[in-house]
């Protein structure tokens, strides 16, 4: 719109100067030495206009040819830059399709093609000589990405992921300190820091980064806390070890304030109170886990400070374990251990009753076992085959395992060897995983209910 107005205000111009001219008719006389010349002001004033629009027109000329070598170099240099890209293009198509041959020579192209590149292209050639297993070629194009501050948190991130394929975590975490250090704001660069400084067992380290995480909400809030209370189950591992008890308390508190039903610290902090003697703590500790988590492993240390059967009153033990079905009565956990614990008594009225309320809840394989060996116990053989049978195609029993890889653990750790991840054991069902030192597959199942069946 306003190119036409202008196109018209200049055309208006054009025409307004031409009738003030018409206006004006005259002539212009020219005396040159023997020469008189009389010319008309409109076509004089033509002429001058054919004079300078020849005149621009030859200037335009001689620019063009006097530049001519200038533009040819510039569009060649434009149709090597086209050809340069092409080949990064290829060149990473072909390394992310894993072709080593076509990526290493579409980035040697693309280093003739582009001289003047320092990012791309020596990137594509670090990737070529990963996919060719070319250590040291990956190393040195990584360190040439480091020398360009423009391209230097490339060459450490590919140095962190070089250093982690070699199994150097301390290098991978020397290299991401630095890539920190250059980027802090970058999400990635936080969480890789924070899980090679717990692969490493810099808790400390860690602790401070989950705190950078937590304030840039890198991680879900559920996260954040489980990690901070596994962080402190490590510690307090770690303060064991070195005799230093009150540490090892103080961590395992901790771990208990942010959740009071995570097993591992309850177990921990248990077994502690249990070897001093102090049979209330324990208890209490107990107590407030299972209404939170109701947990095998916290049944078994029930069975640990329970009171025992007096000659007079068999069910004295079974009374103690009633406790657990009070605090929790709509777990399954509490009905198996009251029915677990009246099985080990003979006292078979009670077991069955538990059992029938366990299986109301939520039947399963463990169930079903436990009742298969009391009809053994009894010598009702058709029943405990009939309990067998179902416990073979019931739904399976939770057990400790991975949750980045599936595989099944004995008990919990916060290190998932040997792939070194951070508190990624759970309770929970498997899903086909590769059991981790165990003996058998009668051990796998003996621990996911802790407490042993009882035998006649």
């Amino acid at each position: 719109m306003i190119r036409a107005l202008w196109f018209a205000v200049k055309v208006a111009l054009l025409v307004a100067a031409a009738v003030w001219v018409a206006d004006r008719p005259g002539t212009i006389d020219i005396h040159w030495m023997e020469y008189d010349i009389t010319v008309q002001v409109g076509f004089a004033l033509l002429c001058l206009l054919a004079f300078l629009l020849l005149t621009l027109s030859i200037h335009g000329l001689l620019l063009y040819l006097t530049g001519f070598g200038g533009h040819w170099r510039h569009r060649r240099a434009g149709r090597r830059a086209q050809r340069g890209l092409k080949a990064l293009a290829l060149g990473y198509s072909a390394a992310a399709a894993g072709d080593a041959k076509v990526a290493s020579y579409q980035a040697h192209r693309a280093r003739a093609l582009l001289p003047d590149d320092k990012g791309l292209a020596a990137l594509l050639e670090s990737q070529a000589a990963r996919l060719r297993g070319d250590t040291e070629g990956a190393r040195k194009a990584y360190e040439e990405l480091l020398a360009n501050g423009d391209t230097a948190f490339m060459g450490l991130r590919g140095m962190i992921g070089a250093a982690t394929a070699a199994e150097d975590y301390e290098g991978a975490l020397r290299h991401a300190r630095a890539a920190m250090k250059l980027n802090p704001k970058s999400p990635w660069i936080v969480r890789t820091v924070y899980a090679l400084e717990a692969r490493g067992g810099q808790w400390d380290a860690a602790a401070k980064t989950l705190r950078t995480a937590e304030k840039r909400d890198l991680f879900p809030a559920e996260r954040i806390a489980s990690d901070r209370a596994a962080m402190h189950v490590a510690q307090a591992d770690v303060a064991e070890r070195e005799n230093r008890t009150a540490d090892m308390i103080a961590h395992l508190r901790k771990a208990l304030k942010i959740d009071a039903g995570f097993v591992p610290a309850v177990t921990r902090l248990v077994r502690y109170d249990l070897s001093r003697k102090r049979r209330r703590d324990a208890v209490g500790v107990l107590e407030r886990a299972w209404k939170a988590n109701p947990h095998p492993e916290l049944a078994t240390l029930w069975a640990d400070v329970a009171p025992a059967n007096k000659s007079y009153d068999v069910s004295t033990r079974l009374r103690w374990f009633e406790k657990l079905v009070a605090l929790r009565p709509d777990s399954v956990e509490s009905q198996l251990a009251a029915a677990h614990v009246a099985g080990e008594d003979r006292l078979w009225t009670e077991a069955r009753q538990y059992l029938v309320a366990a299986e109301r809840i939520a039947p399963g394989a463990r169930l079903y076992r436990l009742w298969a060996a009391c009809e053994e116990a009894q010598g009702h053989f058709g029943e405990e085959r009939r309990f067998n049978d179902l416990a073979a195609t019931a739904p399976g029993d939770r057990m400790w395992v991975c949750r980045e890889t599936g595989r099944i653990y004995e008990q919990w750790s916060p290190i998932a060897q040997p792939h070194g991840s951070f508190n990624t054991i759970a309770w929970d069902y498997p899903r086909g995983g590769v059991p981790v030192a165990a003996t058998s597959g009668d051990d796998i199942i003996e621990n996911a209910g802790v407490l042993p069946l009882f035998r006649a």
